[in-house]
Parts: C-alpha cells; sequence; structure tokens
C-alpha cells in the first residue's frame, strides 16, 4: 500500500508540480503569455459576469421519515449474469415519487445545490435531559453507526425520482446530522434556471 501511494504521489508530481497551489496562479498560469491579451481578459470577465447572474430557485420541503443511510450495493446473480442493486434503494425511489407528486414538487434538470438537515431517532436510552439538549441541536449523532455520506447518498439517490433529472446535477452539499423524537430531513434545493451561459 506504501509502495502504491508513493507511486500515485511520483505521478501526481510529475504531472501537476509544475501548476501554483493557489487559485491566481493557476490563472495566470493557464494565460501564459495571452495575460496581456485585454480582449481576452475582457471576455473572460463578461463571461464571470453573465455566469453569476444566472437566476436561481431555492425549495425547501420536509421530508416526514426515517432517512438511513444508503447501503453499500450488493451483487446477485440470475441466469449466469450478475445484477448489481442497492438494497431498499427501489423502495425509497417509489416513495419519494409519490412524495414529489403530493406536494407539487418541480422537476430540476438543471445544476442544483443541495443542502439537508437529517434528524436521526434520539436514543431511547437518554435521560429527559438528554433528549431535550438533542431536540435543540446541542446533543448530535457523535457515535451513529452508518458513514456519513452514505446519508447524502440516499437522498440523492431517492430525489432522482420524480424531481432530479440526475444526480450528477448537485455542483455542492452541505449536510448536518441531528437528533429528533420525531425522525426526518429537511431539504434545501437551490436550482438554476437554466444552465449558465459562459
Amino acid at each position: 500500500m506504501a509502495k502504491r501511494q508513493r507511486y500515485e504521489d511520483i505521478i501526481y508530481e510529475k504531472l501537476y508540480g509544475d501548476i501554483p497551489d493557489d487559485q491566481m496562479g493557476r490563472v495566470a498560469y493557464i494565460l501564459g503569455e495571452k495575460a496581456e491579451n485585454e480582449k481576452l481578459v475582457a471576455e473572460i470577465e463578461a463571461a464571470g459576469k453573465r455566469i453569476k447572474r444566472t437566476k436561481k430557485n431555492k425549495l425547501n420541503f420536509t421530508m416526514w421519515k426515517i432517512v438511513k443511510p444508503s447501503a453499500r450495493p450488493r451483487a446477485n446473480t440470475t441466469m449466469g449474469y450478475v445484477n448489481m442493486y442497492v438494497p431498499h434503494a427501489k423502495e425509497n425511489g417509489d416513495w419519494f415519487e409519490k412524495f414529489a407528486a403530493e406536494k407539487h414538487l418541480p422537476f430540476i434538470d438543471t445544476p442544483c445545490i443541495l443542502n439537508m438537515n437529517i434528524y436521526e431517532k434520539t436514543p431511547s436510552s437518554f435521560s429527559i435531559k438528554k433528549k431535550v439538549l438533542a431536540e435543540l441541536g446541542l446533543i448530535r449523532p457523535w457515535k451513529r453507526t452508518g458513514d456519513f455520506d452514505n446519508y447524502a447518498k440516499g437522498i440523492a439517490d431517492a430525489i432522482q425520482h420524480g424531481m432530479l433529472k440526475d444526480d450528477c446535477l448537485v455542483i455542492e452539499s452541505t449536510q448536518r446530522l441531528y437528533y429528533s423524537i420525531k425522525p426526518h430531513a429537511e431539504i434545501e434545493i437551490i436550482y438554476y434556471k437554466q444552465f449558465p451561459k459562459y
């Protein structure tokens, strides 16, 4: 493992070692001698302004259900063919498709930002004091069993059923884990009205 890591470090250095670490240094590296080309610099500035001005919509909704981390993919064999599947993915997708229809959620096919507050069930072993502190967001799921990113994957996979064309459209995401005596997930999606033009 150490040899492989060392090999990958050498390759990385060979491919990218000459490129500056800071953002403006990388921009200067890309421009090279064309940094003096006023027309090109003006075009880049105008394109940047157009991208920043692209209008967005914001949508908030709450999923009143237990949100579980996405399970690891499994495989089964049917007539000699290997099929990959994620346990419970279809049930979650079917649930969300119905939910999206009931709530009249829009179909999103543009880049978006997905923000999630996920509330796991408060442990029954907590004292009343701990339950109140957890409900206030002061005691968090520090000793959870599921991987942090698998919660986001579970939600991203579910919302592809009836709302999001593809989870590759998610360009930014935040995820916060809390406890609640009523498990749920608060979802915020900020999506572009159209693909940015540049």
